[in-house]
C-alpha cells in the first residue's frame, strides 16, 4: 500500500491517493516507468496543462533500457492505439515524452507546480495502478511557496535535476517530428516505417547511445551475467540488425531500417503469441534456448544450465552403437531402409537448432532463401512394426536424454475426429519462444495431414520467424494404412515436413546379424549434446562458405560434425555415401511406383531401338489401366511418370504423344537394381548367341581357307625347276 511521508508537517500518511494529492497544480514533470500509456491519457492529461515525462526503468535490469530503444513493436502499437487528445497535446508541445539517451534511469521523482506553490515527491512508486494501489511503496513528499526563501532551494535544486536529465540525459520517445512525418498514416506499417527510421537517425547522430558491451553481449558473445540482461526476444533480433559482433552501430544505415523494419513487421503478426511458461505445457522441456546457449535442465535442481561438453564425452563405445543402429535397419530387415534411419538422427540431432538455420541463415544471410524450405516436422512413416515406433521410443528419446514415456497422439486429441486439440498443444510448443526440445509424438491419426486444419497449422508454423524467434519442432510416427486417406504428397505439405518411409519388414530374429535388444541399452545422449553443441558454436559464427552450404542443404553442417566425429574414432567409412545425401520421400515413392509400373506390365509395353543398347521406350499405353483412378487421363498419367525422374540425372531423355523414351543404365540406378538392364539383357541372349555363332563358324572358315592357301603356296615352291626339294615336297612326292 502507498505510504506518503510528509515532510513538511513530519507525519506519515497512510493509505494515500497520489492524485489527490495533485489537485492544485497544472505543470507535471517526472522521472517514472509506465506500464501502458493509458494511465497517461486518464491521469496526467485532464489533470496537467504542461507535462514532462522522462520513462524510466522498472527495475535494475540494463537489458531493459535496449527495451526502451528497440521495442519498436510496443512503441508503433502505443501510438497506434493512443487517443487524439494523446497525440494533439504531443503535437502542440503541452506533453513532452522522453526516455532514456544513455545511462539508465532507475529514479523516481515527481515536481508539480503552478505559478506560486511546489509540491515535490521523491521514492519507490511508479506512475502504475499496481504500484499506488497494491505494491507496498513509500514517497516523501515536500510541499512549499516558490516565493520563500527557505523552500526555493529544495525546489531549484530538484528543478536543475530534472532540466538536466530532460535536456541532456535522455530524448524524445516521441517527439512532433514524428507527429508530423505520420500525418495521415494510420496502418502498422506506415506508423513503424517513421518510428524505424527515427530509432535509426537517433543512433546514426548519437542522440541515444548504446552500451557496446551490453550490445556485444546480446549480439556476440556469450552472457556471463544474464542476471542484468533482460530483453526481449525481436529486441535482440533488431540489435542483430542494427550492430555488428563487436558492438560498432552497422554503416549502411539505409539497409539497418530495411532489416529493422521486415523483423519489426513479423513481430506485429497476428501470429504472436503471449510467452509460454514451462509449467505451462506437458510434458516439461528438456531443452530452451537463451542468449546464444543451449540450457539444459538438470534433474537434480530441475533449473536450466547451460550445455557443455568435455572431451572424453563421446567414447568409441558409444559410436560403435550409434553406427550399428543404423547398420541394423540395413542388416536386420528385409530391405535396406538405413538411409532413412540416419537421415531421421541427423534431423533429430538438428532440431534444436532448426529455427536457427531458417532465421539467421535462409531469412537473412547473404544467399538469403525462403525458410519454407526448411521442414519444422519429421514424420516416420510405416505400416505395422517396420521401426518408426522402435525408432521412437527405444532410440530417440535415450537418444536426447529423455526418460520420459513417449506421448501417443490420442493423450492430446482424445477421440475427436478434428485434429483440433492436437493443433493446439503442438502450437504452445512451437509458439513458447524459448523451448527447443523435439515435440516426439507415436501413432499420429493416419488422416491427420489430410485435414485442412492441419494443413493451415503446418503452414502457420512454417511461416514463424522472428515474431515468436525461438521455436521447437515436431517429430511424428505414423501408420499409413490406418488412415482412408493416402498420404498427402502435396508440394505445400512435403517442404514444410520431412516424409520418412519404412515399409520393410525385419527378419527373422535368428537371422538378424545385429543384436537390437543389446543396442536399446546402450544408447544414451553423448553424440546428442556433442553435436548441437558444435552445431550451435558454428552457427553462432558462420563463414560464407558455411551459409552457402547450408542454403543447398540445411543438414549440412549436422553432416559436416558428425562425419568428422565418426573420424576421428575410425568410423567414418561405415557409410561415406549415404551421410552427405538425405533421404528422399518423394523419390522413394516415385522409384516405387516406376517398378511396380514396369512389373505388373510384365515388360509388355517396354520396347528397344535396334542398334541402340542404352535406351528403351515406354508405350503410353500402358497407362491404359489407370483409368478409374485419380488420374484424369493417360495423357496427364504420362506426364506424371515423365516428371518423376530427377530432371539432372538424365533419365528422362524424351517426351513424345505415344509414350517417352529413357536411358537403361540411369533408369536402373534410379530405382536401385537392374530391371531394364537384365531384361534387355533376356531378349537379347539367343540374337547374342546366334551372332556369336555365326562370327566364330566365319573365324574358322577363314582359318581354314588361310591354311589351304599357305599350304598350295608351299607345294608349289617346292615343285619349281633348279630347286632342292623341301620337307613337304619330298613328303608328298611319290
Amino acid at each position: 500500500m502507498l505510504s506518503i511521508y510528509d515532510l513538511n508537517n513530519q507525519v506519515m500518511l497512510k493509505d494515500s491517493d497520489f492524485f489527490s494529492l495533485t489537485n492544485d497544480f497544472d505543470t507535471f514533470s517526472g522521472v517514472s516507468f509506465v506500464s501502458s500509456f493509458k494511465i497517461l491519457e486518464k491521469e496526467l492529461l485532464p489533470r496537467f496543462k504542461n507535462i514532462k515525462l522522462i520513462l524510466g526503468m522498472e527495475d535494475q535490469r540494463t537489458g531493459q533500457s535496449l527495451n526502451q530503444i528497440f521495442d519498436i513493436a510496443r512503441r508503433v502499437k502505443e501510438i497506434k492505439n493512443a487517443s487524439d487528445e494523446f497525440m494533439k497535446r504531443i503535437s502542440d508541445g503541452t506533453f513532452q515524452l522522453h526516455f532514456t539517451k544513455d545511462h539508465l534511469f532507475h529514479s523516481k521523482y515527481f515536481i508539480l507546480e503552478n505559478e506560486n506553490k511546489f509540491a515535490i515527491f521523491n521514492g519507490s512508486m511508479n506512475l502504475t495502478n499496481k504500484a499506488m494501489h497494491d505494491n507496498h511503496e513509500v514517497l516523501w513528499l515536500y510541499q512549499g511557496d516558490k516565493n520563500n526563501n527557505a523552500d526555493l532551494s529544495i525546489y531549484e535544486a530538484h528543478k536543475n535535476l530534472f532540466k538536466h536529465n530532460f535536456t541532456f540525459d535522455s530524448t524524445e520517445y516521441i517527439d512532433r517530428k514524428i507527429i508530423k512525418q505520420l500525418g495521415s498514416k494510420t496502418t502498422y506499417a506506415e506508423i513503424t516505417a517513421v518510428i524505424t527510421n527515427d530509432a535509426i537517425d537517433k543512433l546514426g547522430d548519437k542522440t541515444v547511445v548504446v552500451s557496446p558491451s551490453a550490445v556485444k553481449q546480446l549480439v556476440g558473445s556469450k552472457i556471463d551475467d544474464e542476471s542484468n540482461l533482460l530483453v526481449k526476444p525481436e529486441t535482440v533480433e533488431i540489435l542483430k540488425n542494427t550492430y555488428t559482433q563487436n558492438g560498432n552501430l552497422k554503416r549502411n544505415l539505409d539497409q539497418v531500417k530495411s532489416s529493422i523494419k521486415k523483423v519489426t513487421y513479423q513481430t506485429l503478426n497476428k501470429t504472436a503469441t503471449k510467452e509460454i511458461k514451462a509449467s505451462d505445457l506437458y510434458p516439461k522441456p528438456l531443452w530452451v534456448y537463451d542468449h546464444d546457449q543451449i540450457m539444459v535442465k538438470d534433474d537434480g535442481d530441475e533449473l536450466f544450465h547451460p550445455l557443455t561438453i568435455n572431451s572424453d564425452l563421446v567414447t568409441k563405445d558409444d559410436v560403435e552403437t550409434f553406427i550399428d543402429i543404423i547398420r541394423s535397419f540395413k542388416l536386420n530387415k528385409e530391405h535396406d531402409e538405413s538411409h532413412q534411419a540416419l537421415s531421421a538422427f541427423l534431423y533429430l540431432m538438428t532440431a534444436p537448432l532448426i529455427w536457427k538455420i531458417r532465421e539467421e541463415v535462409y531469412q537473412k544471410s547473404n544467399f538469403a532463401k525462403n525458410p519454407d524450405q526448411v521442414p519444422m516436422s519429421m514424420v516416420l512413416i510405416g505400416r505395422g512394426s517396420t521401426g518408426k515406433t522402435l525408432l521412437l521410443s527405444k532410440y530417440f528419446k535415450p537418444f536426447v536424454g529423455d526418460c520420459s514415456k513417449t506421448i501417443q497422439y490420442t493423450e492430446i486429441n482424445g477421440s475427436n475426429a478434428r485434429p483440433i486439440p492436437a493443433i493446439n498443444f503442438l502450437s504452445n510448443y512451437l509458439k513458447s519462444k524459448r523451448f527447443v526440445s523435439p515435440m516426439i509424438v507415436d501413432e499420429l491419426n493416419g488422416n491427420f495431414l489430410s485435414y485442412k486444419d492441419a494443413i493451415q497449422a503446418i503452414k502457420d508454423w512454417s511461416s514463424l520467424r522472428i515474431v515468436n524467434g525461438v521455436h521447437n519442432v515436431n517429430i511424428f510416427a505414423m501408420n499409413h494404412n490406418k488412415g482412408d486417406k493416402p498420404i498427402n504428397n502435396l508440394e505445400e505439405i512435403t517442404k514444410r515436413t520431412y516424409y520418412l518411409s519404412f515399409t520393410s519388414d525385419w527378419k527373422l530374429d535368428d537371422q538378424q546379424e545385429i543384436p537390437y535388444k543389446i543396442l536399446i541399452n546402450n544408447v544414451n545422449d553423448h553424440i546428442y549434446r556433442y553435436v548441437t553443441w558444435h552445431l550451435n558454436e558454428r552457427l553462432n559464427h558462420l563463414n560464407g562458405n558455411e551459409e552457402s552450404h547450408l542454403i543447398d542443404d540445411y543438414l549440412y553442417l549436422t553432416k559436416d560434425i558428425l562425419y568428422s566425429l565418426l573420424d576421428k574414432f575410425g568410423q567414418a567409412e561405415k557409410f561415406p555415401s549415404q551421410i552427405w545425401e538425405n533421404y528422399d520421400y518423394k523419390r522413394d515413392c516415385n522409384k516405387t511406383n516406376w517398378r511396380m509400373l514396369i512389373q505388373n506390365d510384365n515388360f509388355e509395353h517396354v520396347s528397344f531401338i535396334e542398334g541402340k543398347d542404352n535406351v528403351f521406350n515406354v508405350a503410353k499405353s500402358i497407362f491404359n489401366s489407370f483409368k478409374g483412378t485419380s488420374y484424369e487421363n493417360i495423357n496427364e498419367s504420362l506426364d506424371n511418370y515423365y516428371n518423376m525422374f530427377p530432371r539432372k540425372e538424365g533419365i528422362a531423355l524424351e517426351l513424345y504423344d505415344s509414350g517417352m523414351l529413357l536411358d537403361i543404365d540411369r533408369f536402373d540406378e534410379f530405382i536401385g537394381e537392374p530391371l531394364i538392364r537384365n531384361y534387355y539383357n533376356k531378349i537379347h541372349s539367343s540374337e547374342r548367341q546366334q551372332i556369336q555363332l555365326e562370327t566364330l563358324l566365319e573365324q574358322q572358315n577363314k582359318q581354314n581357307e588361310i591354311l589351304v592357301q599357305t599350304m598350295s603356296k608351299l607345294a608349289n615352291s617346292q615343285n619349281q625347276p633348279g630347286k632342292k626339294k623341301g620337307f613337304w615336297s619330298r613328303l608328298f612326292d611319290k
